[in-house]
């Protein structure tokens, strides 16, 4: 993988973390979507009006981020309401670059090296056992995590081929989220009620806008990526975010970090160098 993309990568990875974060650690998850959600309508219907309008070919796939991504956050929301950051985050961001992969290879025929199969799959072992080895999961919560992780699967897919037939990565994913955000902010506002909203949307308006710039740039710098490299090695490597998640987890949300923790943390560092070297 190219220097440039590689970076970009990680620091999208960086921006990942610290917006799931932000979810998890509000008391109320499904008004944090919104507190960040409201604020990337004004941003990306900005981009729309400045950017070139994506090729035709791409509006099937927009059509389909905007569904699986309306579901992915709400399951996300779900999930992080009954899980500790660290527990819930590593099993449905670790399953996904495996599932990628397999699908890359033999339904998008991506060239996909030796060093670039065992990459994937170190990075992906070494983020699946930091949830081994630490708390159960809330069994309630085993079907809204199914749902992030085939949500995470196919927005990914959806999204990396999207990106290249838009030939305007930023632009394609302006009209996903503009359009996705809008709808699941009403929906949110219905769910938890008028007052409650903008309640919280008053009081953390500063996170909000925070969290919904790292978001949207984070995930454009992602489809960007997508254009330049192999899908699943993106998608992997953007799971290193888990690393940053564990730092995030401890420093500031009282989350243990044990020798387990440490060990699977260094799994997935080797695993990024060899992403690097594929």
């Amino acid at each position: 993988m190219d220097l440039i993309v590689f970076l970009v990568v990680l620091s999208a990875a960086l921006m990942h973390a610290v917006w799931n974060s932000i979810i998890q650690s509000s008391q109320n998850s499904f008004l944090e979507t919104l507190n960040f959600g409201v604020w990337k309508i004004p941003l990306t219907l900005t981009l729309i009006i400045l950017l070139p309008i994506p090729h035709p070919d791409s509006w099937a796939y927009i059509a389909a981020s905007i569904c699986i991504h309306s579901v992915y956050v709400y399951a996300l929301a779900y999930t992080y309401s009954k899980n500790e950051l660290t527990q819930a985050y590593p099993i449905f961001r670790g399953s996904a670059p495996l599932i990628i992969l397999l699908l890359s290879y033999f339904i998008l025929k991506e060239n996909i090296s030796s060093i670039g199969w065992l990459a994937v799959i170190i990075t992906s072992i070494g983020i699946i056992s930091m949830s081994i080895i630490g708390n159960k999961i809330n069994f309630k919560s085993s079907l809204s995590i199914s749902i992030v992780a085939i949500a995470i699967v196919s927005y990914s897919m959806i999204d990396g081929v999207g990106a290249r037939l838009s030939m305007q990565s930023f632009s394609y994913l302006a009209w996903v989220f503009f359009i996705h955000w809008s709808i699941y902010s009403i929906f949110i506002i219905k769910q938890e009620g008028y007052s409650a909203c903008i309640n919280h949307l008053r009081n953390n308006y500063i996170k909000g806008m925070f969290a919904a710039g790292i978001s949207f740039l984070g995930y454009g710098l992602i489809l960007w990526a997508m254009t330049k490299a192999p899908i699943p090695y993106v998608a992997a490597l953007r799971e290193t975010s888990i690393i940053f998640v564990g730092l995030i987890g401890y420093l500031f949300l009282s989350e243990k970090m044990t020798i387990y923790k440490i060990l699977s943390l260094i799994t997935i560092v080797i695993g990024a160098v060899l992403l690097r070297l594929a």
